[in-house]
């Protein structure tokens, strides 16, 4: 057996992976010049609810924007994410939250209820930027 052949084959080999590594390294170097370095992520668009009215609130201020992460939950109770002092709001009143690509309010059995755009909620409403949220005595607008 002949082990200069054998060697020559093995530095051949090694050669080729080298050169492989090689190609590989400048293919994704070029793939983030092409792209100007920026990674493809999909962004999700901001949503929140605008203060139109604070009505009875004394914690509510005019145009003070409320940002919703997932959920919002709305009412008397502490336990609530927005805690509004008015009589007119049930302890746990109505739900915002995120479902899927939609954003969504619920009432939660509120005895005054909750309206979208002057209509009464009788079961999940989807909301788009512009709608009206009547709580109690507030009034907030979509923004998105």
């Amino acid at each position: 057996m002949d082990f200069s052949r054998l060697t020559t084959i093995f530095r051949f080999i090694i050669i080729g992976i080298v050169y492989i590594i090689i190609f590989y390294a400048l293919s994704i170097m070029y793939k983030d010049i092409k792209s100007g370095g920026k990674k493809k992520t999909t962004r999700k668009k901001a949503f929140a609810i605008e203060v139109v009215e604070a009505g009875e609130n004394s914690i509510l201020k005019r145009d003070g924007i409320i940002p919703i992460h997932g959920e919002l939950t709305i009412g008397r109770r502490a336990s609530n994410m927005l805690v509004l002092d008015d009589q007119f709001v049930s302890g746990n009143h109505a739900r915002i939250f995120i479902k899927n690509t939609d954003n969504m309010i619920e009432d939660l059995g509120s005895t005054n209820g909750t309206e979208v755009n002057g209509e009464r909620l009788e079961e999940r409403v989807i909301l788009k930027v512009g709608d009206e949220i009547k709580i109690g005595s507030a009034l907030f607008k979509v923004i998105g």
